[in-house]
């Protein structure tokens, strides 16, 4: 019993990699122009303000405390955001395809 439990960090580590690297490989997805984006934010941020700031507008009727879904077609879009406050800008279509749906 002691032998077994002493390999037990090795395996908790390898199934933490083979579960957490495809979710991290899909999130880092580049953004592609005129799609829609999470954006990221800090507690407080007006995410909608901070989308049509940037030449956005968003998308859905729902938002996380942290984010929001935008869209634009200006090619600056992600630039603009990150300038306005945005923490991280993640593709829209790569988060929408990790939680089983399509845009």
């Amino acid at each position: 019993m002691t032998q077994r439990v002493q390999y037990l960090p090795a395996i908790l580590a390898v199934v933490f990699c083979l579960t957490v690297t495809p979710v991290l490989a899909i999130v880092s997805a580049p953004v592609k122009a005129g799609g829609p984006v999470l954006v990221v934010a800090r507690p407080g941020t007006d995410l909608t303000e901070l989308v049509e700031a940037s030449g956005g507008h968003v998308v859905g009727v729902t938002q996380a405390p942290l984010a929001v879904m935008g869209a634009s077609e200006s090619e600056d879009f992600e630039q603009r955001l990150k300038r306005n406050g945005a923490w991280a800008i993640l593709d829209g279509e790569a988060l929408a395809w990790l939680c089983g749906d399509t845009i």
